[in-house]
């Protein structure tokens, strides 16, 4: 068996690509980063260089009362209910998702996007990744609006998008082992931990209130990934996935035997069917190595030098 031809290795980067930050980065993911990343440069320019506003263009004060003022480009392509009734604009699902309120608010959810999705992306396949990014922003939005009385603030922002791919990499990978900051200190956690932390913290702050965050937009992106993975209301169906990578139990709430599915240790014999091991698959006894313990143990433990390696031989061939 050829290195092309093994299944784990088939959203690897295209010819060219010869290391660093795109070295392993799936289709799908790179121009969501593209996209995203573009879009706020062109806001950066048009307000900066241009003078045209894109968010916030005046604040007033009426005694304790703060009017705020919108800019029409904020009020037609972020999440604002006002225009979303009186035009029909249900574009402002989608449209909000690519819109960043600063560079730390765009850069936290491009890390997390560059972390997880690729290897979601690996996992359930390109275009019902695209699917399950973009629903679960929609469907991130939804929970907002139905819950939170803010219907004159827009919403902008990936973080629902962000979630929903986070919830279904921590139930399909839930023992793969993450490294998070507590403030300043390092702590190893399991992704299954760490999800049910951040989703416990976010429906906290969504009761108590935390300040200028669309909390319960976190949740419904969480609650999206999970029912994703979870088949609920048949949800795999509409999305899609790569044939073996999804556990394929077909109802909501009938009791039946799952398939095994990875666990973030080893494979085992079910729908996911790991290659098969072959002897001297390539005749380069560090390129065996190295697709070997991506066999056993998963592609995500990688290092970016051993993704090079097989870009390398890739090209040599």
């Amino acid at each position: 068996m050829g290195l092309q031809d093994r299944d784990y290795y088939r959203y690897q980067d295209s010819p060219g690509t010869r290391g660093g930050f795109l070295v392993g980065l799936t289709p799908v993911v790179k121009w969501l980063l593209f996209l995203n990343v573009g879009v706020f440069v062109v806001q950066y320019f048009c307000e900066k260089v241009f003078q045209i506003p894109f968010f916030v263009t005046n604040i007033r004060y009426f005694g304790n009362q703060v009017v705020v003022e919108y800019a029409e480009y904020e009020k037609i392509f972020a999440l604002y209910v006002p225009y979303l009734k009186k035009y029909f604009l249900f574009s402002q699902y989608v449209t909000y998702q690519f819109l960043h309120g600063g560079f730390t608010h765009l850069l936290f959810n491009m890390l997390a996007l560059y972390m997880f999705g690729r290897y979601i992306e690996r996992q359930i396949g390109s275009l019902p990744f695209l699917k399950l990014y973009l629903l679960g922003g929609i469907f991130a939005g939804i929970c907002h609006l139905l819950f939170v009385n803010a219907y004159g603030t827009p919403v902008v922002g990936a973080s629902g998008a962000i979630c929903a791919v986070l919830a279904a990499f921590a139930v399909m990978n839930p023992n793969t082992k993450l490294m998070v900051f507590l403030g300043f200190i390092p702590v190893i956690m399991k992704a299954r931990t760490m999800v049910l932390l951040y989703a416990g913290f976010t429906l906290l702050m969504a009761v108590i209130g935390g300040g200028n965050v669309a909390h319960l937009a976190h949740l419904g992106g969480l609650i999206f990934g999970f029912m994703y993975v979870k088949n609920f209301l048949g949800l795999r169906r509409i999305i899609g996935y790569a044939p073996g990578d999804v556990p394929r139990d077909d109802s909501f709430g009938r009791f039946k035997e799952r398939a095994k599915v990875y666990r973030g240790e080893t494979y085992e014999e079910a729908s996911f069917r790991p290659s098969e091991k072959t002897e001297s698959a390539t005749g380069d006894p560090k390129l065996d190595e190295i697709l070997e313990r991506m066999r056993v143990y998963g592609m995500h433990t990688l290092s970016d030098e051993d993704w090079s390696y097989i870009q390398k031989k890739r090209e040599q061939r």
